[in-house]
């Protein structure tokens, strides 16, 4: 029994962590998000920051300076983004009307195969009607959604004001902050605890940079081969794919294999073709950056990544695509389990 209760404790002292780890994404995480928020902004701003300081610029004015200048190309970024989906959007609502009236028998033939496969199936016969009004239903609940983030524009414009000012005096007094935390340790626990410190940021620094440029990659590559074959939609198609690809597995297969599949039962095999071989150029081209990324930044094994992301998401919903992992990279600082080599 002596020789098991090291084993015991360690056992119950990794419970503890996680208890307190769901505990925290569950409860706290929401409204502390401001200044977890703040932090992210700063870890962000941090390095341009340290350089204009390093040009003779006093650290005020050059945390300043860097928020700016970080948060004013980010907006520019995302409002031109943004006008390039409204654009594309705009164009998809006016060209649907057409499409429908102008391929009926398309139409009806996919409705064949579709009640084959639902007679087959035992559920029996479905409409074009009923099938509009699925549509129209999805239609709906997509816009109350997007009305539901209007109303919260306020709420979010209050919560970025203060991650921006929280984020600014984090990084001007950043030494007086860390100072100030680590005399709530214990002295002698206090090198474990910067050890500690360091490691979680570089792997959480390293996990949001491999996932950002992941995402990148999926959405740039999915954008360039859609106008390579001429398909309509590219940049909104591209932007979808590469929000998806935070989930493994899902990105750009979730949009362009029904895509084809839809594009080759109503008379198109030329287009179902060319968006297969994008699919498959996409999946390649990140499978060949994936585990480099993943593995040198965060030091994480792809199946610690994947489950944490599966039950991130079963314990705590959405959420848990980010806050999964982001504790995975916490346990990996207290008990390193590494990327191995692939063959």
């Amino acid at each position: 029994m002596n020789r098991l209760s090291p084993y015991v404790v360690r056992a119950a002292a990794w419970l503890g962590l996680l208890l307190a780890s769901y505990a925290f994404w569950r409860w706290l995480a929401g409204s502390l998000f401001p200044f977890l928020l703040a932090a992210g902004i700063a870890g962000l701003v941090k390095p341009l920051a340290d350089r204009l300081q390093q040009f003779g610029m006093p650290r005020g004015w050059a945390v300043l300076a860097a928020l700016l200048s970080v948060l004013g190309g980010v907006s520019v970024t995302a409002g031109s983004i943004v006008l390039l989906l409204f654009s594309e959007l705009m164009e998809f609502t006016h060209r649907m009307p057409q499409y429908l009236h102008e391929r009926p028998w398309h139409l009806t033939r996919y409705l064949r195969w579709y009640n084959a496969v639902r007679a087959r199936l035992g559920l029996g016969q479905s409409s074009v009607r009923a099938e509009l009004h699925s549509l129209y239903q999805l239609f709906g609940v997509s816009l109350k959604a997007l009305a539901h983030l209007l109303l919260q524009l306020p709420d979010l414009a209050l919560m970025m004001v203060i991650a921006t000012l929280a984020a600014f005096f984090l990084l001007r007094d950043l030494g007086q902050v860390e100072e100030a935390a680590l005399h709530l340790v214990p002295p002698r626990f206090r090198p474990r605890i910067l050890t500690l410190g360091k490691a979680v940021q570089s792997g959480l620094w390293g996990y949001l940079w491999a996932e950002a440029m992941l995402v990148t990659i999926t959405g740039l590559t999915t954008t360039g081969g859609l106008l390579l074959i001429g398909a309509p939609y590219a940049a909104l198609v591209g932007l979808s794919a590469g929000l998806l690809d935070l989930v493994p597995f899902l990105g750009p297969t979730l949009i362009l294999a029904p895509w084809a599949v839809g594009a080759a039962l109503t008379g198109h095999p030329r287009l179902a073709l060319h968006l297969a071989l994008v699919l498959v150029g996409v999946v390649v081209i990140r499978q060949t950056f994936e585990p480099r990324l993943v593995g040198q930044n965060t030091g994480l094994h792809p199946l610690v990544v994947l489950f944490s992301l599966y039950m991130g998401v079963r314990l705590l919903g959405a959420g848990g695509v980010v806050a999964g992992p982001m504790t995975a990279v916490f346990f990996n600082a207290l008990h390193p389990l590494k990327a191995g080599p692939r063959e």
